[in-house]
C-alpha cells in the first residue's frame, strides 16, 4: 500500500470477521453496537448469486444495503486475504483491489489500490465486516441489484468491456536518498481499434511521465538526504469499465521530507470506440444545462461552514472542463488539496447520480459509446 494512504485506526479486527464468529485477538476489545447502529439497522435481507439464493443473509443501514465480506469470499469467489502485520483485509483481485481497515473506535477505513476516493461505508457489526452495494458495483465487477418487492440483493457479474488492463511501470532507479513508484495502466483488446488503444495508452502513460518528470525536477531543486528523504509515487483504480466507456482515477503522490506529502488526484474517461478522452459536457451531452444545477449544489456545499474555514476562497462557477471520473454510482467532482479548504479536510470529491444531473429518460455519454 502506498504511503499516502489513510493511517488507520488503533482497533484491530482478527481473521474472524470473515467468518463471522466471535474471534478476536487479546488487544481487541469490542464495543457496544450505538443505539443509533441498533435503531437503524434492519433485519437480514437475502442475497441471490446467479439466481442461487445464499445462506448468508446481507443487512440494511441507515437506507444502505451491506453485503458480509464473507459471502464474497465463500460463494462470489472474489479472493479476501488478511495480513496480520497491515492489519487489513484484502478483497479483489487484477487491478482493483480494496484494502480494509475497520476499527470500533475509529471507524472503518476503505482505499482502492491506496486511493482513498470517498466514503465508502464499510461497517463492523456483531463481529462481521460489510461493504455496501455500491463498492462492489463501481470497483469489484459486481452488478447489484435491490428487489424492493422480493426485499432481495440480486447480484451477477457485470457485463465490462472486453479488454485487458495491465499495470506497468516507468524505469527508474532509487536509492536511499529518493525513492520512485511511478506506474500506469495500458489497455488492449482484439476488438479495440488500434488507433483508439494507441490514443487512450498514450495519455496514461504521459501522466506517468509527468509524475516522473515533476519528481526529478524537485530533486534537482531540493536537498534530498538519507535522514530526510524524497519519495514520489502514484497509482489507479478503474472506476468504470463497461458500455464502451472507460473511466480512470490516477493518483499521484509526493513527499519532499516537508511538513507532509502532497497528492494529486485526477479522473480519465475514454470513449473506447474512437480514444477520446471525454469532458464532463460529453458524458452530460442529455442536459445542456446541468452546470447550473452543479454550481448551485457546489455552492452550498463548498461555501457551507464544514469547509469556508481559515481564508480559503469560496467556490463561484465550476471550471469549463471540470475534474472528474465516473462510476456507476454517477459521476464525482474532484477539486485540489487547498483549492476550497484545509489539508486536514483531504481531497474534497462530490458524487452526483446520474438521476440528479440528467433528465428523466436522459442517458449519460450521449453518442460517444456508438
Amino acid at each position: 500500500m502506498n504511503k499516502h494512504t489513510k493511517k488507520w485506526g488503533s482497533g484491530l479486527l482478527a481473521a474472524g470477521i470473515l467468518v463471522g464468529v466471535a474471534v478476536v485477538p487479546v488487544s481487541y476489545i469490542e464495543a457496544a453496537p450505538s443505539k443509533q447502529q441498533a435503531t437503524a439497522q434492519q433485519p437480514g435481507v437475502s442475497i441471490q448469486w446467479n439466481g442461487k439464493t445464499l445462506a448468508t443473509k446481507g443487512i440494511q443501514v441507515n437506507g444502505s444495503t451491506l453485503i458480509p465480506v464473507a459471502a464474497l469470499r465463500d460463494s462470489l469467489g472474489i479472493p479476501v486475504s488478511y495480513d496480520a502485520k497491515e492489519a487489513t483485509y484484502t478483497v479483489g483481485n487484477g487491478y482493483n483491489k480494496l484494502y480494509i481497515m475497520s476499527s470500533s473506535s475509529d471507524g472503518s477505513y476503505v482505499n482502492v489500490n491506496g486511493i482513498s476516493t470517498r466514503n465508502m461505508g464499510v461497517k463492523q457489526i456483531a463481529g462481521k465486516l460489510y461493504i455496501p452495494m455500491s463498492l462492489l458495483k463501481d470497483y469489484l465487477g459486481i452488478d447489484a441489484q435491490w428487489n424492493t418487492a422480493q426485499k432481495t440483493v440480486i447480484l451477477s457479474k457485470s457485463q465490462l468491456n472486453p479488454i485487458t488492463i495491465t499495470s506497468q511501470s516507468l524505469p527508474v532507479s532509487s536509492d536511499a536518498k529518493v525513492s520512485y513508484k511511478v506506474k500506469y495502466p495500458q489497455i488492449s483488446g482484439g476488438q479495440l481499434n488500434p488507433e483508439a488503444q494507441q490514443a487512450i495508452n498514450s495519455v496514461l502513460k504521459k501522466q506517468a511521465e509527468g509524475v516522473l518528470a515533476a519528481g526529478k525536477k524537485q530533486v534537482a531543486e531540493g536537498e534530498p538526504t538519507v535522514e530526510r528523504p524524497y519519495a514520489f509515487s502514484n497509482d489507479f483504480a478503474i472506476a468504470y469499465n463497461q458500455q464502451g466507456i472507460l473511466s480512470i482515477i490516477m493518483e499521484d503522490y509526493s513527499d519532499t521530507a516537508g511538513a507532509h506529502g502532497m497528492t494529486a488526484r485526477k479522473g480519465y474517461t475514454f470513449s473506447l470506440a474512437d480514444g477520446k478522452l471525454l469532458q464532463l459536457s460529453d458524458v452530460l451531452k442529455a442536459d445542456p444545462n446541468y452546470k447550473q444545477f452543479l454550481n448551485s449544489d457546489l455552492k452550498k456545499k463548498i461555501n457551507g461552514p464544514m469547509m469556508n474555514e481559515g481564508g480559503f476562497g469560496g467556490f463561484k462557477d465550476i471550471a469549463a472542463n471540470p475534474n472528474f471520473y465516473v462510476t456507476n454510482s454517477g459521476v464525482t467532482i474532484v477539486f485540489d488539496l487547498y483549492e476550497y479548504g484545509p489539508y486536514a479536510y483531504g481531497i474534497p470529491e462530490f458524487t452526483y447520480s446520474f438521476a440528479q444531473l440528467l433528465p428523466q429518460g436522459g442517458k449519460p455519454f450521449a453518442g460517444q459509446n456508438e
